[in-house]
């Protein structure tokens, strides 16, 4: 036989007893290798390797099989594999069936229920396979933190040692940090007791280590026996036998196997005599050491089991399924099953009343929406495809868990190539043009590489590879290490590894499109060009193939982000960058990624929750600069009236502010590295930000371009709104220049569509002034209690005059508060109603008011009186001039007391009737919402 004979057989028969792990009985086909595949292996050229094959044929060595490709197979190691010698050596399409295994009764593998058996827990189970199919069985130790599965996985063993036994096993469970304060009560429940062992023993017990014998003991919490109580064990697992509790007789022989769990450091809490009678040892990692497909496989399985105990269909959406995929789980898989059935609980509470066939698991019961991860992105993707939804019941089980087997089965490849083709893939078939693709394509790729080149965890692939094929890496490696004169981390040299060999894979599968362009090479790599195409000349030379041009693109960027992370990054010391965006944690979410990404911390968050005010936001704002004592700001703000911030920090500080907003998490992360890298000083970065077409904003100078517009809007009716306005006009009239104070209906300040048509161009809103506060989060808001509150001046001085300075606030509050607090007392407002007698509606009022909190046993503030007292008056005025009492529209879902609308009623009947008017249902529904709001 020649050499190169003799080592196309050897790879042959290599590939060929690979296929031991994925032979089932229940193959369709026959697995085999075709000549493409060898010669890759190899670096032989195809032709070569399939004259060689078909000689090997006819020296009855080799098996073939004449499909497209054809495959070959070595034949001895083939019939070791099937367990029958096969008499021909050359088979088609149509006679292939018989090189298959025959069919047997299927085995279902217990351990084949845990998600992640074949992944991530494939040695543990490996462990607890051979501990229990080990003659007479092995005893085992499990570890790990709480919640990881512990007490299903010795489950599983159980369940493993019935199917070999054939017949039902003994599987008992004990708890020992129920009685670890007890541990005589502790040990009877473990071995039982003689009558008359101790006080109180009136009978003999069985202990549960005799109920077990013959089968399993799941002693969970083990690290809480006492060493004596540990002790008590070594009999057992030498000799298997024990004496109960009071007992001088022969040992009781029993044959048990035990399962511990600990969630504790077992050195420090078991003794060693006690350790080293453990013959196993499996721990089970948390949920975050898990792959991300592992956990959306989790995650779909526990909404299957809600699905089909509520006997309804479950749907999540995209932010749902984001949020349970990168919640931190410090309870683990206990805690996300927790999570899930209180989800679905909601789900179940807000849709009760239209009990639809579905039940949806979407953003409204999300507490703090998580900014997703490329990895989370490149998942949701896969899953969603087009779709806003995935409805579990209705999905098919086997469909959904293969395909996050293969997205799993991706997580050793190289993330440069899974996204581009799976991106453009989309795009292609969204119809979008070439050169938009393009655009998009680059906009995402600087993310999802520089998460994958910050990746420190990365490791080899657990696959080995043939030698030939890991000395070329291994070369290629170091030509590009001589190419940047410096050695690569370890996780870069990973990071690479990784990348050649999908690089492989993909050609050989025709999987990487053809979109290469000069466009897509990001602006500060296009230095690396040159070294880029000579790292293609070298894999073309190595590895035999025509690279593609997109490879260009990769090596751009990782030669130059490889240079970048060998500079010392330090955070700019002539200006500070502030991000400000809505929500709980969407500042801190984005900058965290960024700043993980960048090394350093450039960017510092500022989070605005949906109750926390635009004043109180702008405080924090002012503290941040002050401890900063920074000579210029780069001000980030995603959206509303936070893009005003602006001009008065500059009118505050006199410092040079550059506002960018609107800005996306992927634009946040490529501004953040131009920055960091291109641009130092505000000019540069200015020119950077205008070749990006990025919205900015340089405030320098005073900006008086805008007119304010203080609102007011009170349900009471105009008048009352009018009275408020004249108070304001008359104690701050120095503030008010280039302010218009607006009279509006409340209606109109409830969506910013009618807001936008009652102002004008030049016009913005500095605050409203009213009763109820409207859903407008970014537009400052007073209500009428606060107006009345000690706080009122300071609060619109707020408004009207953000900058101030703090002298300056101080000076015009002494100022204005005496004659804002004369203006606003009760007294004044009450004299100012035209047509009724003051003295009296307010004594009625008052006797009323004090009636409804009686009957409905309310204890309201001052404030809450003060407001009821003042709309009550001011409503029965209008009513009486006008005959026409509030009609609106009222929202059926409202939800509300019916009593106490009915004592509310009650109340109004001598007003209705003294004054001949009647209030209509939307005026009592007020009054209902300013008493209990």
């Amino acid at each position: 036989m020649t050499k190169r004979k003799q080592i196309i057989h050897h790879e042959l028969i290599r590939l060929t007893n690979t296929l031991r792990d994925k032979f089932t009985t229940d193959l369709t086909k026959v697995l085999g290798f075709d000549a493409n595949t060898i010669g890759h292996n190899l670096g032989i050229a195809r032709n070569s390797v399939s004259k060689e094959l078909n000689q090997l044929t006819l020296d009855g060595l080799v098996l073939k099989i004449k499909s497209r490709p054809v495959y070959f197979l070595d034949k001895k190691s083939y019939e070791e594999l099937i367990q029958r010698q096969l008499t021909v050596n050359v088979y088609d399409e149509s006679t292939q069936y018989q090189l298959l295994p025959k069919v047997a009764e299927p085995i279902i593998d217990p351990f084949s229920q845990l998600i992640g058996y074949d992944r991530s827990l494939k040695t543990a189970v490996e462990k607890g396979r051979a501990a229990v199919l080990y003659p007479d069985g092995l005893h085992v130790l499990l570890t790990g933190d709480s919640g990881v599965g512990k007490t299903y996985f010795a489950e599983l063993m159980h369940q493993l040692r019935e199917q070999q036994n054939k017949q039902p096993v003994p599987f008992i469970y004990f708890n020992c940090a129920e009685y670890y304060n007890n541990q005589e009560l502790l040990s009877s429940h473990l071995f039982g007791h003689k009558q008359g062992a101790f006080t109180g023993a009136s009978y003999n017990k069985v202990g549960l280590i005799e109920q077990a014998n013959g089968g399993l003991l799941l002693l969970d919490e083990v690290h809480r026996l006492s060493n004596e109580s540990q002790e008590k064990l070594f009999l057992i697992i030498d000799k298997g036998e024990f004496h109960p509790l009071g007992s001088s007789d022969k040992p009781i022989k029993v044959n048990i196997r035990l399962i511990c769990a600990t969630t504790e450091n077992i050195q420090s809490s078991l003794l060693r005599t006690f350790l080293r009678r453990i013959q196993v040892y499996i721990t089970l990692p948390s949920i975050e050491q898990r792959s991300l497909e592992e956990r959306a496989e989790l995650i779909f399985h526990f909404i299957l089991l809600e699905s089909r105990k509520i006997k309804r269909s479950i749907a999540i959406d995209k932010i749902a399924l984001i949020y349970l995929l990168s919640k931190p789980l410090k309870g683990n898989i206990g805690q996300l099953k927790s999570d899930i059935q209180f989800l679905c609980a909601q789900g179940w509470a807000a849709d009760l009343n239209q009990l639809s066939s579905t039940l949806l698991l979407d953003k409204r019961f999300i507490e703090e929406p998580c900014a997703p991860t490329p990895e989370v992105t490149t998942l949701i993707n896969a899953l969603f495809k087009n779709d806003a939804q995935i409805e579990i019941s209705t999905t098919d089980k086997l469909q959904l868990k293969n395909t996050l087997s293969l997205l799993s089965a991706k997580e050793d490849s190289d993330l440069f190539y899974t996204f581009i083709t799976q991106e453009y893939v989309n795009l292609r078939n969204s119809h979008v043009s070439p050169q938009e693709t393009l655009s998009i394509l680059k906009k995402k790729l600087r993310n999802i590489f520089d998460y994958g080149i910050n990746q420190k965890n990365s490791g080899h692939s657990q696959y080995l590879h043939s030698e030939q094929l890991e000395k070329r890496i291994s070369s290629l490696t170091e030509y590009i290490e001589e190419i940047l004169g410096f050695v690569l981390q370890d996780h870069l040299k990973s990071l690479l590894h990784k990348h050649f060999l999908t690089l492989l894979a993909y050609i050989q599968k025709g999987l990487i499109p053809n979109l290469y362009s000069s466009n897509l090479i990001l602006d500060h790599c296009k230095d690396e060009y040159e070294n880029a195409v000579l790292v293609c000349k070298r894999i073309e030379a190595i590895f035999y193939i025509q690279c593609p041009s997109t490879e260009i693109v990769y090596w751009c960027l990782f030669l130059k982000e490889c240079r970048l992370n060998r500079l010392k990054k330090s955070a700019p010391d002539n200006y500070k960058v502030i991000f400000i965006a809505h929500g709980d944690t969407t500042a801190t979410s984005m900058a965290n990624y960024v700043n993980r990404i960048l090394e350093y911390q450039l960017i510092t968050p500022i989070n605005m929750p949906f109750e926390q005010s635009v004043h109180d936001t702008l405080a924090i704002l002012i503290e941040k600069i002050k401890q900063y004592e920074c000579q210029q700001l780069i001000l980030i703000v995603d959206t509303g009236s936070l893009v005003h911030f602006g001009n008065v920090i500059h009118q505050l500080f006199n410092i040079n502010v550059l506002l960018l907003h609107n800005i996306t998490l992927s634009a946040l992360l490529d501004f953040s590295l131009d920055i960091t890298y291109a641009a130092k000083d505000f000019a540069e970065i200015i020119n950077l930000i205008q070749d990006k077409n990025i919205d900015y904003k340089l405030c320098d100078q005073v900006d008086d371009d805008h007119e304010q517009v203080l609102m007011i809007s009170c349900i009471t009716g105009m008048g009352t709104a009018v009275k408020i306005k004249n108070v304001i006009e008359e104690s701050f009239k120095e503030l008010l220049i280039n302010t218009r104070i607006l009279i509006v209906d409340y209606n109109d300040i409830r969506s910013p569509e009618r807001l936008r048509n009652i102002l004008n161009t030049q016009e913005r809103v500095v605050g409203i002034i009213g009763t109820f506060q409207p859903e407008l989060p970014d537009i400052p808001f007073i209500s009428l209690e606060e107006l009345f509150s000690e706080q009122g001046p300071e609060l619109v001085i707020s408004l009207l005059k953000p900058h101030m300075s703090e002298n300056e606030r101080r000076l015009i509050i002494e100022k204005s508060t005496m004659k804002f607090i004369g203006a606003l007392t009760l007294e004044s407002i009450i004299n100012q109603i035209s047509v009724l007698n003051p003295q009296r509606i307010l004594r009625e009022m008052e006797d009323l008011y004090q009636y409804i909190c009686q009957k409905l046993d309310l204890h309201p503030s001052k404030q809450v009186t003060l407001r009821f007292l003042i709309h009550c008056c001011c409503m029965v005025e209008r009513i009486v001039i006008s005959r026409k009492p509030l009609q609106m529209a009222i929202d059926n879902q409202t939800i509300h007391s019916n009593y106490a609308i009915s004592v509310i009623k009650e109340a109004f009947l001598p007003i209705e009737k003294s004054y001949t008017i009647r209030l209509s249902d939307a005026e009592f529904l007020y009054i209902y919402e300013l008493l209990y709001s």
